[in-house]
């Protein structure tokens, strides 16, 4: 059953997302010589979360936590009209930090939110960038 069909007086709305990146792995190399200067940038609606820069290592470990403040009711049926397609969208962008001219984008995933609240779902699974879609690794092993 759905968090959303129950009674308007037994139902729980969250108002906070609390998200946290751990480590990337099987990243490519964008930098000379092999270097990786990476960083990720966690978005929900206009809020980000920049992590701090992982230097040189062939495993980048962040082990950040941030929180969002999800808008009133964008989880809710009807309050998603009110607001821009993709308000409710947890983004996740890695990136290679270059010295001179723009940063190189390496992936981008895209985490319904209001998906995972629908189905009912609170999910504590590792989930692997995988093009740019982002699977649990369960899932991602079934695939291959």
């Amino acid at each position: 059953m759905s968090l959303i069909d129950l009674d308007d007086d037994q139902r729980w709305v969250p108002t906070h997302v609390n998200v946290t990146v751990l480590r990337g792995r099987g990243l490519r190399t964008k930098g000379k010589h092999g270097s990786r200067y990476l960083y990720t940038i966690i978005q929900v609606g206009k809020e980000k979360y920049t992590t701090g820069l992982v230097e040189k290592a062939e495993v980048p470990e962040w082990n950040e936590e941030c929180c969002f403040e999800l808008l009133p009711g964008i989880l809710e049926d009807g309050g998603r009209s009110s607001y821009p397609p993709g308000s409710g969208d947890l983004v996740l962008t890695v990136m290679h930090r270059v010295l001179i001219g723009l940063d190189v984008f390496l992936g981008q995933t895209i985490i319904p939110l209001e998906k995972i609240f629908q189905d009912g779902m609170c999910p504590r699974d590792e989930y692997v960038l995988f093009g740019f879609l982002m699977l649990p690794a369960s899932q991602l092993m079934n695939q291959l």
